[in-house]
C-alpha cells in the first residue's frame, strides 16, 4: 500500500523541516513517496531542506504558481494508492498514516478523508470540518455571526458547529491542509482547479470528489499541530476580498439563477461590512488614533469647565471667551507630551498610556500658569479635565484591545521564562540555539522525562505545577525520546496561555505559534535578525543615503563640530557609493547577518577606539543590535555621536 505525499512550498522552510521530521517518523515501515513543490521560495528552501531529507523529490518553480497549480504538478508523479495533499506548516503523530488508511478500508464510500487539526496553542481549529458556503453561511462566517455562536446549527454552518469534533462524520468540505484521497477520486476530479490561486481549492474539490460519487469523512481518531490554521489573516480586508473572489469562482462553477444571484448579493453586503470595519480599524490605528485622542480630550475639558459651572459657580459662566482656541491648544500640548513620555508606543498596555497621560497633565497645567491674567480661567477645570482625559483614553485603548485591534506585543516574550522538555542531549542542543540567538538568559532549564538522573528543574509528570510554580510561559518540546504523538497528546490537557515551541530530532529549528491568528515562529541555529529582514536592510540603507546628503549640504558647518574634516569628507561619499556604513558592529568576528563596514559601532565610538566593556559585554551588545534593529536607534547613535563621523 503506497500513499503519494504532495507538500507545497513557500518560504516556510523550517515549519517545513519540522513537518518532513514528523512525516519520516510516522512512514514507519509503509511505503511512501514524498513530494516537495517549491513556489519560487526566496529562502533557499530547497538547499536547506535536500541534504537533511534526501527521500524527498524537489520540484523547483521559477513563479508562484498557486496552491492548486503547484499541487497538480507533482500528481503525473505520484504512483500511491492514497494521495495526501498536505500543509507545510503541520506536524503529523507517528500513527497519523496507519490509522487514515484503516479508515478507508473500513469506510470502502470514503473517497477523501480530512483530520482533527490544533493550533500551536493546544485549540482545535474548527475549520477541520466544514459544510458548503450556501450564501446564508457565506454571510454568516464574513460578518462573524460564525464567530459569536460557534456551536450554532444555523450561524455556523460554514464550520458545522454543532459536530462533535471527537467523533468521526461524513461531512462535505475537506480543509486543504490535511486531504487524503483515494487515486480514484483525484483520477476522477482531475485534481485542483487552477482557476482558484489560494482560498477556494479544497472547497472546490471536495464538491467535485462527492459529485463523482464518493463521500467526504472528516476523522476524528488522529490529530495534527497546524501553526496557521485557516484563520491566519482573518481579520484583514486582503483576506475577505480574496475569499470572496474565490466563493465568486465556485458560484459561477457549481450554482445558477436565482441561487447564484442571492449568494452574490449576500456575499456583496459581507464585503461591505467587512470592509468598513478594516477601513476603520486601519484609519483608527494608523492615522486618527491621535486624533480620536485630541477629540476625547478636548471633550473632556470641554465637559468639565460645563459641570464645573453648574455645581460650583451656581450657573454663572467664565468670563473668558477663548475656551474653543485654548482647549485645542492643550489637547495638542497634552498629545506631544503624552507622545514623548510613551503613550503611542505600547497600545496593548492601557496603564502604559494612563501614566504616559500624567505627563500630559503636568505639562497642561505649568502651560496654564504661563497664561495672561486675563486668560486664566480655573486651574481645577484643567486639571480634573485633564483626569478626565486620561481615564477616558486609557478606557479606549482598552476596547480597541477588547476588540482586537490592537494585539499583545512579543515585548514579555523576548523576557520570558523558557522550559525544555527533553533528554539532557536534547537539552543541551536547544541551549546552543537559544545561546546563538542571544537569549541564553531565558533558559530556566530541563524537564526531564522517563525519570532520568540528569540535572533538571522537575518531571514531565509536574508539568503542569511547574508551569504554575515557576511561572514558566514557554515550552519547547523535543522529539526524540518523547514522541509527536504523546507531544500532540499533552498540549491539548495543558494551558492555552502558554507559548509551546517545537523541535524534531536532529533539526536545527525550533517553531511554533501560539494561536491560530498568528503566522507563526521560528528560532533557528543561525539565529533570527531584525536587522536581516529586507524593510529594515532597506531602511538601514535609506537612512544612510539620507544623513550622508544632509551632511553634504552642510559640510562647511560640520567642519567645527567633527573632528576630521577630511576623513568625513570621505567616509560621506564611501557611505554614498554603499562603501560603508555609518553604524555597525563592535566585534566583526561574529556569526551575525553581514553589513558594509561601519565607521562608528552601535556602542556609540569609532570602531578602532578601545571600548571600556568587556568582550562578553560587546558581543551582547552586538546581538542585540543585530536582534533588535531600528533604524531610528541608529539615527540617535549618529546625532550623540556627531563628533566621531570622522572615524
Amino acid at each position: 500500500m503506497l500513499i503519494s505525499i504532495i507538500i507545497v512550498n513557500y518560504n516556510v522552510k523550517y515549519f517545513l523541516e519540522q513537518c518532513l521530521c514528523s512525516v519520516e517518523k510516522a512512514i514507519g515501515s509503509m511505503e511512501i513517496e514524498v513530494i516537495v513543490v517549491d513556489n519560487d521560495s526566496s529562502d533557499d528552501s530547497i538547499a536547506y531542506l535536500q541534504p537533511k531529507f534526501p527521500f524527498v523529490k524537489y520540484i523547483y518553480n521559477s513563479d508562484n504558481v498557486g496552491f492548486g497549480k503547484a499541487n497538480n504538478q507533482a500528481l503525473p508523479y505520484c504512483k500511491g494508492d492514497y494521495i495526501l495533499f498536505l500543509n507545510p506548516d503541520t506536524i503529523l503523530p507517528e500513527d497519523c498514516f496507519a490509522k487514515c488508511i484503516d479508515f478507508f478500508e473500513k469506510q470502502p464510500d470514503c473517497g477523501a478523508l480530512g483530520i482533527k487539526m490544533i493550533d500551536g496553542s493546544g485549540t482545535f481549529l474548527p475549520e477541520s470540518k466544514r459544510g458548503y458556503p450556501s450564501p446564508i453561511a457565506s454571510f454568516f462566517k464574513l460578518t462573524g455571526l460564525a464567530g459569536i455562536f460557534p456551536r450554532s446549527r444555523i450561524f455556523n454552518q460554514y464550520a458545522l458547529g454543532h459536530l462533535d469534533p471527537f467523533a468521526n462524520h461524513k461531512i462535505d468540505v475537506l480543509a486543504g491542509a490535511f486531504i487524503m484521497a483515494r487515486k480514484e477520486a483525484i483520477a476522477a476530479t482531475n485534481g485542483f482547479d487552477e482557476d482558484f490561486f489560494m482560498y477556494g481549492e479544497d472547497i472546490d474539490l471536495s464538491y467535485r470528489i462527492q459529485k463523482a460519487g464518493f463521500n467526504n469523512y472528516y476523522f476524528s481518531e488522529s490529530t495534527i499541530l497546524h501553526f496557521k490554521g485557516e484563520s491566519t489573516k482573518k481579520g484583514s480586508l486582503n483576506y475577505v476580498k480574496m475569499f470572496y473572489s474565490a466563493m465568486s469562482i465556485f458560484v459561477q462553477k457549481h450554482y445558477s439563477g436565482s441561487k447564484a444571484r442571492v449568494f452574490s448579493l449576500l456575499i456583496q453586503s459581507a464585503i461591505f461590512f467587512r470592509a468598513s470595519i478594516s477601513l476603520l480599524k486601519s484609519f483608527v490605528l494608523k492615522i486618527g488614533l491621535p486624533l480620536v485622542d485630541a477629540l476625547l480630550i478636548f471633550c473632556s475639558l470641554w465637559g468639565i469647565k460645563n459641570e464645573w459651572t453648574v455645581f460650583f459657580r451656581d450657573g454663572e459662566p467664565f468670563s473668558q471667551g477663548y475656551f474653543p482656541l485654548t482647549f485645542f491648544s492643550f489637547a495638542i500640548i497634552f498629545l506631544i507630551t503624552g507622545a514623548l513620555s510613551g503613550m503611542y508606543d505600547k497600545l496593548d498596555k492601557p496603564s502604559k498610556t494612563f501614566s504616559a497621560s500624567i505627563s500630559g497633565i503636568v505639562v497642561m497645567i505649568a502651560s496654564y500658569s504661563l497664561l495672561p491674567e486675563h486668560l486664566r480661567f480655573s486651574r481645577a477645570v484643567v486639571v480634573f479635565g485633564g483626569l478626565a482625559a486620561a481615564i477616558a483614553i486609557t478606557i479606549f485603548r482598552w476596547v480597541l484591545l477588547q476588540l482586537g485591534w490592537v494585539l499583545p506585543s512579543d515585548e514579555e516574550y523576548k523576557f520570558q521564562q523558557t522550559a525544555v522538555i527533553g533528554s539532557p542531549e536534547e537539552y543541551e542542543h536547544v541551549h546552543g540555539i537559544f545561546k546563538h540567538a542571544g537569549l541564553e538568559e531565558r533558559l530556566l532549564g530541563r524537564i526531564k522525562i522517563n525519570g532520568d538522573d540528569g540535572e533538571a528543574i522537575g518531571d514531565i509528570k509536574e508539568v503542569k505545577q511547574l508551569l504554575n510554580t515557576l511561572n514558566i510561559r514557554e515550552l519547547i518540546f523535543c522529539e526524540g525520546y518523547l514522541t509527536y504523538y504523546h507531544i500532540i497528546q499533552m498540549i491539548q490537557t495543558l494551558p492555552h496561555n502558554i507559548s509551546y515551541r517545537f523541535i524534531g530530532h536532529n533539526t536545527d529549528s525550533i517553531v511554533g505559534s501560539d494561536s491560530k491568528a498568528t503566522t507563526g515562529e521560528t528560532l533557528v541555529a543561525e539565529g533570527f535578525y531584525r536587522i536581516s529582514e529586507p524593510y529594515n536592510k532597506r531602511m538601514k540603507r535609506a537612512l544612510d543615503i539620507g544623513f550622508s546628503s544632509y551632511l553634504l549640504i552642510t559640510f562647511p558647518m560640520q567642519a567645527f563640530i567633527v573632528k576630521k574634516r577630511w576623513a568625513l569628507f570621505k567616509n560621506i561619499f564611501a557611505v554614498l557609493n554603499n562603501q560603508k556604513t555609518w553604524v555597525g558592529y563592535i566585534i566583526l568576528d561574529m556569526p551575525l547577518p553581514p553589513l558594509k563596514p561601519n565607521i562608528i559601532t552601535c556602542y556609540g565610538l569609532p570602531l578602532h577606539k578601545i571600548h571600556p566593556l568587556n568582550k562578553e559585554a560587546l558581543r551582547h551588545l552586538n546581538i542585540q543590535y543585530a536582534k533588535n534593529y531600528d533604524f531610528w536607534r541608529d539615527l540617535g547613535i549618529l546625532l550623540k555621536n556627531y563628533k566621531y563621523l570622522g572615524g
